[in-house]
Parts: structure tokens; sequence; C-alpha cells
């Protein structure tokens, strides 16, 4: 609640910027300073990703991965020297796949056939591009007309509107990262238990909240399909990171040339200017960090399910 009371408070301050409306904010000491450092601490990627829920996904996730692991291990028991090999040699393969770290060869039928099955799965690509999209223009309005915003205004003025809108283009790009990586581990998590349905075509019913998906039985190719998601979903994660990168660049340039014209006629008492550059490179480290985590926690996802992928693939104990 903190976080989103955090946003909501940024909010607000962005309109004051933008309309030149004041409000009252209360008493502003040094206790008001020191809240303000705290709750900025506090929106971070982990506290976001909580938030949406992400941890409880991730749980899922890999109590699916154990289940199967054990469940391999038994189907495993029941097969021959050569099979067992032949298992234990897919299992590595598939998880080499999972690693987003190492390069793919997707030039093939598995390769067109994911990008077929990423089109045909509308709902679930749609939202995550539309949250892309959003982020990205979300992300180039908070910086636009921010060197108007500062026109005519005192040193240490616009030093408090940059430093304000700084942490509210950093809070929005944590919100954003953390959204779209739960979004992703979600998606990771449909795709598992889609697998497991196809597997279990037996039963013969369908489930209407299953992605339908026509899996080849191959687990490498499964493997593959799954990889090209997860990788498209990383791409649209840089996409908006840099954007937000490129908001605190360009504020960070808007600042500076509103300060030069400031400064043009002012000898003494000058502004310390040393502790919003530290802002800058701070906020800048923090949001490639962010992106880090959010690749990270992607990663997880995917590796849990690779027994999964496997274990759907073998005959049955």
């Amino acid at each position: 609640m903190e976080v989103l009371e955090r946003v909501g408070k940024e909010t607000m301050e962005f309109i004051v910027e933008e309309t030149g409306m004041e409000v009252d904010k209360g008493s502003n000491g040094e206790g008001d300073q020191q809240t303000e450092e705290e709750q900025f601490e506090e929106v971070s990627f982990d506290r976001c990703f909580y938030i949406y829920g992400g941890p409880d996904q991730l749980e899922e996730l890999e109590a699916l991965s154990s289940h199967y692991a054990l469940l391999f291990n038994r189907k495993k028991g029941k097969l021959n020297a050569e099979q067992k090999t032949f298992y234990d040699g897919k299992l590595k393969e598939v998880q080499q796949i999972f690693n987003l770290s190492t390069n793919v060869d997707e030039d093939g039928p598995e390769s067109d056939k994911g990008k077929k099955i990423e089109s045909a799965n509308t709902d679930a690509d749609a939202e995550m591009k539309k949250l892309c999209e959003a982020s990205v223009s979300k992300a180039a309005k908070m910086a636009a007309g921010f060197t108007i915003a500062l026109g005519g205004l005192s040193p240490n003025e616009i030093i408090k509107r940059t430093t304000n809108r700084l942490e509210t283009i950093h809070s929005e790009g944590v919100h954003k990262l953390s959204e779209m990586c739960c979004l992703a581990v979600s998606q990771l998590l449909v795709l598992g238990k889609s697998v497991i349905s196809s597997a279990n075509k037996s039963k013969n019913e369908d489930d209407e909240n299953d992605v339908k998906i026509d899996w080849p039985e191959d687990p490498i190719s499964k493997a593959k399909i799954i990889r090209w998601k997860a990788q498209s979903i990383s791409v649209d994660m840089e996409k908006v990171s840099t954007s937000f990168a490129t908001g605190i660049s360009d504020v960070a340039e808007a600042y500076a040339a509103a300060m030069q014209n400031a400064l043009a006629d002012k000898q003494d008492d000058l502004p310390n200017q040393k502790s919003l550059q530290e802002k800058v490179k701070s906020i800048s480290i923090h949001l490639n960090s962010d992106q880090t985590s959010a690749v990270s926690k992607l990663q997880d996802a995917l590796q849990y399910l690779a027994y999964v992928v496997v274990c759907a693939s073998m005959p049955s104990v």
C-alpha cells in the first residue's frame, strides 16, 4: 500500500508541475525529507513484483516443476538403460534451450511454428504488446515538454522539480517492469499447463481456460516454442527499460539547459548541483538493475518448465 500511495503522490506532483497549481503539502522539514527518501528507497522491483502477485506465480511454477521432476524420475525408473540416457539427454537439451543467455538456432520449422502459435495466442500476446506500448508511451509523455515546464524558474526550484520528475519516472518504470514480469510469468505458467493438458488428451475434456495449441510431440520442439515466447517478452522488457532510461536522459538534458539559463546572470549563492547529478546516475543504475531482475525472474520461470516439457513427452508409467 505504501508503494501505491507513493505512486499517487508522484502523480499529483506531476500534475502540479505541468499546471503550476500549488497544493498544501504540510510541513516540509527534515522529517518530511527523510520520509520522502525512505519512500523512494521502498519503490523497488522486488516490492512491486510482490504487489502484483509475482512470488505466488513463481511458487506455483516451482511446485509444478518439483512434481514433474518426481514424475520424470518415476517414469525413467521404468525404462531401459538406453531410454534413460535418451531422456536424460533431452532434459539437458531443454534446460539449455531455456537458458536465455545462450543462443538457440531458431531457423527452421520450430521457429516458424513458434511464430505461428504466438500469433494464434492473440489474447496473451495482445495483452503483453499493449502493456509494452503503453509503457513506452508513458515514459515519453513523462519526459516531454519538461524544458518548457522549467522555464523561468529559480535554480533551487529547477532542482526540486527535476528531482521530483526523476523519481516519478523511476517509480513508474519500476512498476511497469514489475507488471510486465508478472504477466510474463503467468503466461509461462499457462503454457506449462497447456503442455500438460495436451499430454493428457485421453481425458477428452476441453478446459475453457486452456490455451489452444497443437503442441508437437518432440520435447525439443515444445521447448523452442516456449523459448521463442520468452525471448519475445524479454525484448519487450528491454524496450520498456530503454524508454524510461531515455526519459531520464531527456529530463537531465532539460535540467542542464534550464540551469544554464537560470545561472547566466547569477554570480553568488549558486546551488549545489552535485546531489542531482548523483541522483540521475543512481536512478539510471537502479533502472538497469530492475530490468536485470525482471529478466532473471523470467529465466527462473522458464527453467521451472523443463521437467514439465520433457515428462509430457515420456511414455506413461
